[in-house]
């Protein structure tokens, strides 16, 4: 087995990321060219192609940080290897399989992940956002490593709606027009669109294309920070205020792990992390904490298991 790096967390990641960074850096070094040929420049002015250099150090830095922490990864049933370091998986002493772990780049930030402790004291740490198989990775480690067993991978199935058509259904949920994302929404829309109104009866059809491309881009980037979730019996059920045709639907037996986290100015998320090591994030903008805390005491009594790291 073959670790493949995600083709939009890592690449994509690392090709805006760089192109930004230098793009802002060769504009930022052509103003300063220009600036610096005129008569008695500021003295402030002298640091502009300092900045430059500091962002193109910057864009390098982020691409060094993404290739080394997304060695290539090569797993049989006897050894593992990762970058240019093989190990005997009878010399693993530990693994930890789910967590947030240290992602070094400028300063430290925690990214979920594996970390495998070898019995000489190595320890090497797999971010899953790095690769697009890292579930597999972590299955084949859990099975054959940990549990000493063949690898079979069996993926979890879909669900469909129809399992729950007879569930009691309790909902956690909260009010997206008193929520700071719905305000956000629902505000700035409303004051386009009186601005548009306002403006003319017949506005430019430039004027509308750019007002219907940005509202929904707005839309669509503010509803997806708005899930709720339900809960039954037997399974978690994750819901959208605005996309309400998209129901996704967890058998409780199924999870692993639930994570509540919150990623830089993101709203509180929640994680799910099913048995065959698949995870899904579902930031929910709209929920207080005291609905957080008492979906986690109901999930707990139920028998799941989860992680508050940011409540």
């Amino acid at each position: 087995m073959t670790t493949k790096r995600h083709p939009f967390k890592f690449y994509g990641s690392v090709a805006f990321g760089t192109l930004f960074l230098c793009g802002l850096g060769t504009l930022l070094l052509f103003a300063s060219v220009d600036i610096l040929q005129k008569e008695n420049p500021a003295t402030k002015e002298y640091f502009m192609p300092v900045f430059s250099l500091a962002l193109y150090l910057l864009a390098f830095s982020l691409l060094y940080a993404y290739w080394k922490n997304s060695p290539k990864i090569i797993l049989d049933k006897q050894t593992i290897k990762i970058g240019d370091d093989s190990f005997n998986l009878k010399d693993v002493k530990d693994i930890t399989l789910t967590g947030k772990m240290p992602f070094k780049f400028i300063i430290s930030f925690p990214m979920e992940g594996t970390a495998i402790l070898f019995n000489d004291g190595t320890e090497k740490i797999l971010f899953d956002d790095m690769y697009s198989n890292s579930s597999e990775i972590k299955l084949f480690l859990e099975r054959v490593v940990i549990k000493k067993q063949d690898f079979n991978h069996d993926s979890i199935k879909e669900i469909s709606k129809d399992a729950i058509g007879f569930e009691n259904e309790e909902t956690f949920k909260g009010n997206q027009f008193t929520s700071l994302r719905g305000i956000s929404l629902w505000g700035l829309i409303g004051f386009l669109t009186f601005l548009l109104i306002s403006k003319s009866p017949s506005p430019p059809l430039g004027l509308l294309i750019f007002f219907g491309a940005f509202g929904t881009f707005w839309f669509v980037l503010h509803s997806w920070l708005m899930h709720y979730f339900g809960l039954t019996k037997d399974y978690l059920i994750v819901r959208n205020h605005n996309f309400f045709w998209k129901v996704k639907i967890y058998r409780l037996a199924d999870i692993r792990e639930v994570v509540y986290e919150t990623q830089r100015k993101q709203p509180n998320c929640m994680r799910i992390i099913t048995n065959d090591f698949r995870s899904k994030f579902y930031p929910a903008g709209t929920l207080r904490d005291k609905t957080w805390l008492d979906l986690k005491d109901k999930l707990e009594a139920k028998g799941v298991t989860v992680r508050n790291e940011c409540i």
